[in-house]
């Protein structure tokens, strides 16, 4: 935006110092890899990251085919799921070039979780790149200031860094969009190559990052367009001027802004279908995707149908179909100590009020007085896209807001830099130092961060859920607390995929279908599975009562997951049973995300005082 609040044509040219940038760039890079890199070690295996490794090393090994039939990454796995490839590719891509190197496939999955540091690390250069971007938007948008003050948010906010630690696709959906976004601003009334096909590329790399990329990249895409022709003078009614012209002139404006986005989005949609690519002969993964589905979906007849008469469906349509049915309705969710069944219609607003670190909304405060430079393309961007989260119907954690937090971090950071031009450096440098506070007393907890107005660390537990505290990623923390406290015999209740959940000192204690002779699980009197659970002999148990519970557990420690107790709490009678007993008992510790009582003696854990 230009002093008056407008925003300069394309290319103005804004003068920086580039060896600050430079400096700055180079020491969020430092900071933040320093932060992820020591924090990963920490982590235990999240719950999606087993299936990312096996999926992407299954799609790697396409180019090493010896059957005759054609090279090329093999995306089935990842079509059927509705996972978007691209991630997951960029990081195996370490695994892969370790096969090729020694010339043979990593032997079992404990091999490739031995090397989960190298998969690990390629999600650091898609948060570097998300950095990048919102400097080279907020310098684009607001000036070198604004652009520092965003790169500077972006590196050291915790819910990045958390996330950055992982080996998964939210931080890569995130800087796509980010550089989509970058990329349509700077690319307005320019050549061809910067108006259209630059932000067609970034537009399909974000589609292959993430299904949702599509709906916040379109809205992205549409409101920095009707933004520039207000700001260009394109609709605006020159004076003396009759209606006619006028009105040859908007719709003149709109054609051309109609075409620009549709040619956009044609080249990122082709970008994304040709990479993703066509199943080969014989492989139908409609089929598949419709019989994931369950009987009583209303989506289950149509896709049925559809996958009936279908045949060699690309995989980005078999993706974004199984996407359109998991979103079709209202999935669990728990906030503020509530399990809601049918999701929450104010799940969003709620988690980012808890997640967004106080210095954003500290900086966003001082910002709101200078309305001129609040009134930019990135906040009615931000207020869009937070928006549509109101709608979303799949809410397992901050981290699918992540791009309306990126951008809006970015319009804070230009509102600022427009509004205070003398005071925003120092604004922006104690709001990035104080960030980078918080996220040296959260290390490595990331992923459990939430802001002191709501309690911290310590209040996480009570107030959310999933990958917003407890991902399954806590058994490395809870292995420190186990060898600290004489190593006593310990079972494990988990939400997760870990490997190291059946290893000693761990025993694993779950619940799970009662099955007959044939296979088939056994019901109750009302309808509903018998569930079993291992006893400490092996044996399977059901379990009816506490006695029943006690018994099964054995003499040991039992350490609950935070996200066992919060989702499905009336799951089944066996889980019902577990829960309102252990609600009575008196916790013997806790760890990030596990809350441990003693069953040591014969009576159980102590009854709370």
């Amino acid at each position: 935006m230009a002093s008056d609040g407008s925003i300069p044509p394309a290319g103005a040219p804004v003068r920086a110092r580039w060896w600050v940038d430079a400096i700055w760039l180079l020491l969020l890079a430092v900071w933040s890899g320093a932060w992820c890199l020591s924090a990963a070690p920490d982590l235990g295996l999240t719950y999606d990251e087993t299936f990312y490794i096996d999926a992407g090393l299954e799609s790697w090994h396409g180019w090493t085919r010896d059957d005759g039939k054609r090279k090329g990454f093999d995306h089935h796995t990842t079509a059927i799921t509705g996972v978007m490839p691209l991630p997951i590719d960029a990081i195996t891509l370490p695994l892969f070039v370790h096969e090729q190197h020694v010339g043979a496939k990593l032997a079992n999955q404990q091999a490739k979780l031995e090397r989960l540091r190298w998969v690990r690390a390629v999600t650091l250069g898609w948060l570097w790149l998300l950095v990048l971007c919102g400097w080279r938007l907020g310098h684009a948008v607001g000036g070198p200031c604004a652009g520092r003050i965003a790169a500077g948010l972006l590196a050291t906010d915790p819910n990045f860094l958390g996330h950055a630690s992982l080996a998964t696709t939210d931080i890569a959906a995130c800087a796509a969009l980010m550089a989509f976004a970058r990329a349509v601003y700077a690319g307005r009334g320019g050549g061809w190559w910067k108006r259209l096909l630059l932000p067609g590329l970034w537009f399909g790399v974000a589609a292959l990052c993430k299904i949702s990329a599509l709906l916040y990249g379109g809205l992205i895409l549409v409101t920095l367009e009707v933004c520039f022709r207000f700001a260009s003078g394109a609709m605006s009614r020159p004076l003396g001027g009759d209606l006619k012209a006028w009105g040859w002139k908007v719709t003149g404006a709109v054609f051309r802004s109609v075409l620009n986005a549709a040619t956009i989005l044609v080249i990122g949609i082709a970008i994304a279908v040709t990479y993703f690519g066509i199943p080969d002969e014989g492989k139908r993964p409609f089929d598949a995707v419709a019989g994931t589905i369950p009987p009583h979906e209303p989506l289950k007849p149509k896709y049925m149908a559809w996958a009936a008469k279908s045949d060699r469906v690309p995989h980005a349509a078999c993706a974004f179909a199984f996407q359109w049915w998991y979103n079709s309705r209202g999935r669990p969710s728990y906030l503020n100590g509530t399990f809601y069944p049918e999701a929450y219609p104010y799940y969003f607003p709620e988690i980012l009020l808890m997640k967004v670190p106080l210095p954003i909304f500290l900086l966003a405060l001082v910002a709101l007085p200078r309305v001129r430079a609040v009134a930019n393309p990135l906040t009615l961007v931000t207020l869009l896209l937070l928006a549509t989260l109101l709608t979303a119907n799949l809410q397992i954690g901050v981290r699918l807001a992540f791009p309306a937090v990126a951008v809006g971090y970015v319009a804070v950071a230009v509102a600022v830099g427009r509004g205070y031009p003398r005071c925003a450096p120092w604004f922006g440098l104690l709001a990035v130092l104080t960030l980078a506070v918080t996220s040296v007393w959260v290390w490595p907890n990331g992923l459990g961060y939430l802001n002191q107005a709501h309690g911290g660390l310590e209040a996480a537990p009570r107030r959310v859920s999933d990958s917003n505290v407890d991902w399954g990623h806590g058994l490395p923390d809870l292995k420190k607390w186990h060898l600290a406290n004489g190593e006593p015999p310990i079972r494990v209740w988990y939400f997760g995929t870990d490997p190291a959940v059946d290893r000693p000192p761990f025993q694993r204690f779950a619940f799970e279908a009662q099955k007959d002779d044939k296979g088939n699980h056994v019901k109750d009197e009302d309808g509903k599975d018998i569930e079993v659970a291992r006893n400490t002999d092996g044996n399977n148990e059901v379990i009816k009562n506490v006695a029943d519970l006690r018994r099964t557990i054995g003499p040991r420690i039992l350490a609950v997951g935070h996200t066992v107790v919060s989702l499905h709490p009336n799951g089944s009678p066996a889980k019902t049973v577990a829960l309102e007993y252990l609600r009575t008992r008196r916790p013997l510790a806790r760890t990030a995300t596990f809350t441990l009582y003693d069953f040591r003696d014969a009576n159980g854990a102590p009854p709370l005082e």
